[in-house]
This record gives C-alpha cells, sequence and structure tokens, in this order.
C-alpha cells in the first residue's frame, strides 16, 4: 500500500496494530517520514511502554481517533461538493466563465471544477461561494458591454437565474455584527453576533430589502428565532444570567444589522449592531425573489450555554504547558549535550550511556509528548471558537473594521485571557475590493468580559 493513499484511519489502524518500525518497513519509509506523516495527517502514536504493556499481557487502553480540525475539513469540502449537475444557458456559462478567468488569474484553483456544454457537473462549495463573491462586485461592468437595453435586461434575469443556481452548493459566509459603540458601551463590552449567510437567510434579507424600497420605509424589522444566531456574551461565565433574549432582523434598501434586547431580573439592555452594506453581502439585487423563507441555521446559540469551565481548563492547561516548553528551553540553553556526554565519560566511563545521557533522552522523549499536546491545545482552542462564535476553520467571513468592512476566509482561530477578558482571534486571508481573493492577511479580535 502507497503511504500516499493511506486514509487517516488507515494509518490509525495501522500505527496502533503493531510498532512503528514494523508499519514503517511495510510501508517502505523510515521511521521519521512515518512520524511526519502521522503528524500530517493529525493521527496519535502510541506512548512510550505501550508495546512492553502488550508483550506482557496487558491490554492498555486505546484511545479513539479525534475529530481534529484537518480531516473534518476535508470531510466537509468532500461533502458539500455538488455532484448533482447544474443546467446552464449559453449567457450563464459566458459569464460563470468570466468569474472563473478573474479567479484563476489571482491564482485560485479551481479543484474538482467540471464543466460540460450544457452547465456543471461539479463544483467545489468554496468555489462557488467566490464566484458569488465576484458576481456581487463585477456584475454591472459585464452587464454594461451588452450593447442594447433589451440584452442588458436579458443579461440581469440570466444572471439572476445564475445566482439562484449556485447559492445551494456554495459555501456559506458569516456574518459578524459587533456592538454599536454609544455613550455608554464601547464595542468590546456588548455581544458579537454572528449569522450564517445561509440561502435562505439571503432569500430573506434581499426579500425585506425590497420591500423597504418599494414602500418606501426606513427599514423592516422582523424577529429573528434563537437557531439563527449565535453570539458571546458580555459576561461570558454566567449566560443564563439573562432570563430573557429577543433579537430583530433589521433590513434597509442597503444595509442589514441586529436589534437586541437583554433582560434580567435587575436590568434592561437594548442597543443595535454596527450596519453591514447590503452590497457587501451577497449580489442582494440578483438573488432570485421569494416571498416566504424558511429561518436559517446556525450551529449554536451561546447564550444557553456556559462555557466558563471549558475555557478555565484550558487556559490552566496552556500555562502550564508554556511553563514546560520554557523549562525545555532553558535545559538546552544550559547544558549542551556534549557536556552530558563528556561528565558521563569521565564519571560513569562503563561504555554505555550514563545518567546525563539517559536524563537528557528522557527530556527528548517529554519534548516530544510537550508537542502533541501543544497540537491537542491548540486544537481544542479552535474547538472552543468555534462553538461560542459560530465560526468555523475555512468559513468566508465579513465583518465591520474601523469605517470599513473586511471579508476574509478563516485560516486560524484562538483563544485567551487578558486583564479579566477573554480575547478570540481570528486570522485570514483577506479578499480585494474587487471580490478576489487577496494575499494580504487580515486579523481581528472579538473581546468579552470574563467575570
Amino acid at each position: 500500500m502507497k503511504n500516499s493513499a493511506l486514509s487517516r484511519e488507515e494509518l490509525f489502524a495501522l500505527v496502533w496494530d503493531r510498532p512503528s518500525k514494523e508499519v514503517a518497513r511495510e510501508l517502505g519509509i523510515s521511521d521519521v517520514a512515518l512520524g511526519k506523516l502521522c503528524k500530517r495527517l493529525q493521527v496519535p502514536k502510541p506512548p512510550r511502554g505501550y508495546w512492553a504493556k502488550i508483550a506482557a499481557g496487558r491490554k492498555p487502553r486505546k484511545p479513539p481517533l479525534q475529530a481534529y480540525r484537518t480531516e473534518v475539513e476535508k470531510r466537509l469540502n468532500k461533502q458539500a461538493t455538488s455532484t448533482t449537475p447544474i443546467r446552464l444557458s449559453k449567457l450563464q456559462l459566458e459569464f460563470l466563465k468570466l468569474a472563473f478567468d478573474e479567479l484563476a488569474a489571482t491564482g485560485v484553483e479551481l479543484g474538482e471544477l467540471l464543466l460540460a456544454y450544457d452547465g456543471i457537473r461539479s463544483i467545489p462549495s468554496e468555489l462557488a461561494a467566490q464566484v458569488l463573491i465576484v458576481l456581487q462586485t463585477r456584475y454591472e461592468t459585464w452587464v454594461k458591454a451588452r450593447s442594447t437595453a433589451s440584452s442588458m435586461n436579458g443579461a440581469i434575469s440570466s444572471l439572476s437565474n445564475l445566482v439562484g443556481k449556485l447559492l445551494p452548493y456554495a459555501k456559506e459566509q458569516l456574518l459578524v455584527f459587533h456592538r454599536q459603540p454609544d455613550e455608554r458601551y464601547s464595542r468590546s463590552m456588548g455581544p458579537s453576533i454572528s449569522i450564517r449567510a445561509t440561502e435562505d437567510f439571503l432569500g430573506r434579507i434581499a426579500h425585506l430589502s425590497r420591500l423597504a424600497r418599494t414602500n418606501g420605509c426606513a427599514y423592516v424589522a422582523v424577529d429573528m428565532s434563537a437557531l439563527e444566531y449565535a453570539w458571546s456574551v458580555n459576561q461570558i461565565s454566567s449566560p443564563r444570567a439573562y432570563s430573557k433574549a429577543k433579537a430583530e432582523l433589521c433590513v434597509s434598501s442597503n444595509e442589514v444589522w441586529i436589534r437586541v434586547q437583554l433582560d434580567n431580573s435587575w436590568s434592561h439592555d437594548q442597543f443595535e449592531t454596527v450596519r453591514l452594506p447590503l452590497r457587501e453581502i451577497c449580489p442582494i439585487d440578483l438573488v432570485p425573489a421569494q416571498e416566504q423563507r424558511l429561518a436559517g441555521k446556525i450551529s449554536r446559540s451561546g447564550i444557553q450555554r456556559p462555557y466558563a469551565e471549558r475555557l478555565q481548563i484550558l487556559q490552566e492547561a496552556q500555562v502550564f504547558y508554556e511553563g514546560l516548553m520554557d523549562a525545555a528551553y532553558d535545559m538546552d540553553k544550559a547544558i549542551p549535550n556534549e557536556r552530558l556526554a563528556l561528565f558521563d565519560r569521565l564519571c560513569f566511563s562503563k561504555g554505555e550511556a550514563g545518567p546525563f545521557v539517559n536524563a537528557r533522552r528522557a527530556w527528548r522523549s517529554l519534548e516530544t509528548d510537550l508537542e502533541q499536546w501543544g497540537e491537542e491545545l491548540e486544537s481544542e482552542a479552535v474547538v472552543l471558537c468555534q462553538d461560542i462564535l459560530g465560526i468555523r476553520i475555512g468559513d468566508i467571513v465579513l465583518v465591520e473594521s474601523g469605517k470599513s468592512t473586511v471579508r476574509l476566509q478563516v485560516e486560524r482561530m484562538s483563544v485567551y485571557s487578558s486583564d479579566g477578558r477573554v480575547i478570540f482571534g481570528v486570522w485570514g486571508a483577506r479578499f480585494r475590493k474587487d471580490g478576489l481573493p487577496g494575499k494580504r492577511s487580515e486579523h481581528f479580535s472579538i473581546v468579552v468580559e470574563n467575570d
């Protein structure tokens, strides 16, 4: 079996079935290469002494294969790839190829895209989402290139149908709304609300926007269900303190925001979030009109579930881990291997490794364990961010930053405490103003009070 063809589950079964040397020999690679392969596929290896216990007739516990984020993303991407043919008109194919050309010029891989003469055979969800972003920033330029009014009207209709066909297959963006600062509160003192921009949700805000525009309303407001959004609560260790929480979706002809009411037994708080431009979210004017929409969905509502214990355990583990790593660095810096070997030869010249060298080897083994521990802490931090913020690795996130909005594709997340606060950090590749993926990295933070 070629190691490149091994799945993560197959590799896990091999390294827990027999010693690494035998597995490496079977695969035709070295022990070091096997270790790198396990690290790349995020497969945990048996600890020291595991096979000695097996040889002694004992049956040590075999851990389950944890769903590390790389494997989860891979499976989600595979599941999200469209395998149902999408039939397109000749004009829709022309617009689609214009979008592909612009994306390819920026280095975007078209991946498992399969085109046919009459449409799309297969398209990855990430690519479908990026096509929609390009459409919202470029479609007016493409339509104006058509000479007559009738052909322009036909092009708009064709584009609207194309958007409707791509929406079910596109990876959903995540909209992050910060609290609008006022005289009493800064932005960091209020909940940050995240909404997954499902096909249903986009259809709803497009419909509400048309209502506001047609009827000359300043905006239209509708109640949201708790399943539609997730939020990080100001006092994250006691979210159940709120006896009542209500959120309303507010949509004008060109903006969307959230209005929130939070009540408990001793206070009442009402505020609005920052406003995101509709044109920054999707090609809102091209979303097909549907009068009735079902509610959208998002994984968990942070207000219903406390996370204080998980945060505290993670932070204590990170402090302990950093202390051990500092100790490892200090040992390397203070006592090089050559000095240990010299002391062994002078004091314990028996032709074998003495206690100093053996101590160094034991410490090296601990360093390997620490490296694996560090990876597990990082994975737990990502899972915690996902549960509280509703953001996943690979999501396309639209968030207000200063006086502008920023769209980025999430590559990394972390969480840590500072000065009585919990700070969530999100990093990713930023999209350019023309809707094309860029090379610039962007970062934003969500800060909540930690009582």
